[in-house]
C-alpha cells in the first residue's frame, strides 16, 4: 500500500486514523467476549433450571448489566466498518465532490447526536457512581455497566470527528486518497 499523500494532513490523519483502529478493535474484542460469557451464562441457566431445578443466581442481573457492553463497546467498530445502517441508496448515486458533502452533512448529524447523547449518559453514570445504585436482585453496583456507554460513544465521537476530517479534505480535493472514512463493502471503493 502506498503511503497516503501529504497534502491537508493525509500522513497524520491516516496515523491518527490506525491509532483509533486499534482502540476500536479492543472494545469490540471486549464486547465480543462479553456476548460469548453471556451466551454461556445463558446456557449455565437452562441446565440448571431444566436439569436440578435451582436456577442461577443473578443471571438476569448479569445479563442487563452486560447489555450495554456488547453493544455500545462494538459501534465505532461497526460504524468504521460501515457495518450500520447507511444511506447508500441516496448516497451512493452521488460522485466526487457531491458524494464528499453529502458524506460530510451526514457526518455532522452524527456527530452532533452523539455530542447530544454524551453529557446525558456522563450524567448517569455519574449518579450511578454517587449515590451508589444497585441491582434490585443482587444488589450489584449499576455505575460500571453505566459507565461503558460513556466508553463507546466517546470512542464513536472520536471516529466521527477524525471522519469529519477525512470527508472535509475530501470535499476540498475529490481526487484525494479517502482515508478514515467507512467504505461499505457492498460497494466498490470508487463508487
Amino acid at each position: 500500500m502506498a503511503p497516503p499523500e501529504r497534502s491537508m494532513g493525509g500522513a497524520l490523519l491516516d496515523r491518527l486514523d490506525r491509532a483509533l483502529q486499534v482502540v476500536e478493535f479492543a472494545t469490540a474484542v471486549v464486547g465480543g467476549v462479553v456476548i460469548f460469557g453471556v451466551m454461556w451464562v445463558g446456557v449455565a441457566e437452562i441446565l440448571l433450571r431444566k436439569a436440578f431445578n435451582a436456577p442461577l443466581y443473578g443471571q438476569l442481573d448479569l445479563i442487563e448489566q452486560s447489555m450495554a457492553a456488547y453493544t455500545l463497546l462494538t459501534i465505532s467498530y461497526c460504524y468504521r466498518k460501515a457495518g450500520h445502517i447507511r444511506v447508500d441508496i441516496v448516497v451512493g448515486h452521488f460522485k466526487g465532490r457531491r458524494k464528499w458533502i453529502a458524506e460530510l452533512m451526514a457526518s455532522i448529524a452524527a456527530f452532533g447526536l452523539i455530542v447530544v447523547l454524551l453529557p446525558g449518559v456522563l450524567h448517569f453514570f455519574d449518579n450511578a457512581y454517587y449515590i451508589g445504585d444497585s441491582t434490585i436482585n443482587t444488589q450489584w453496583p449499576t455505575w460500571p455497566s453505566k459507565l461503558i456507554p460513556v466508553i463507546g460513544f466517546s470512542v464513536l465521537a472520536a471516529r466521527i470527528a477524525l471522519e469529519l476530517w477525512a470527508y472535509a479534505r475530501l470535499v476540498a480535493d475529490p481526487l484525494a486518497e479517502p482515508i478514515a472514512v467507512p467504505v461499505p463493502s457492498h460497494l466498490p471503493e470508487d463508487a
